[in-house]
C-alpha cells in the first residue's frame, strides 16, 4: 500500500469537511526516534523515505503495527490518527491511498 504523507488527507468534520496534512517529517521523525519502538534497518530506512518523499511511500505490512503505535502516541490530531491507522490495518494491498 501506497501512502501520500506529504498530502495525508482526513476528515475533520461531522459535515464531511476534509484537510489535507503535512505530516511526512512528524511521522519519519517519531518512527525514527521514538524510544518505545526499535525495530530493524529497514524501518528506519522507511521513516528516512517517509520524511525526505514528496510522492507516495510503499508502507510494507511487516511495519504498519509499528507506525500504527508511533502514531498512537503522537501529537497529531484525533482525525489523522484515526485515518492513518484505518488505512494501515487496510488489507487491499497495491493500491494507493492517497
Amino acid at each position: 500500500m501506497k501512502i501520500n504523507f506529504k498530502q495525508f488527507e482526513a476528515r475533520t468534520s461531522f459535515s464531511g469537511t476534509r484537510q489535507v496534512f503535512d505530516i511526512a517529517e512528524a511521522l519519519g521523525n517519531g518512527m525514527m526516534f521514538n524510544g518505545s519502538v526499535l525495530l530493524d534497518i529497514g524501518f528506519e530506512k522507511l521513516a528516512e523515505e517517509i520524511y525526505y518523499s514528496a510522492a507516495p511511500v510503499e508502507v510494507p505490512e511487516k511495519y504498519r503495527e509499528a507506525i500504527k503505535a508511533v502514531v498512537k502516541s503522537s501529537n497529531f490530531i484525533a482525525a489523522v490518527k484515526r485515518e492513518l491507522i484505518k488505512r494501515l490495518e487496510n488489507t487491499d494491498n497495491g493500491e494507493e491511498a492517497v
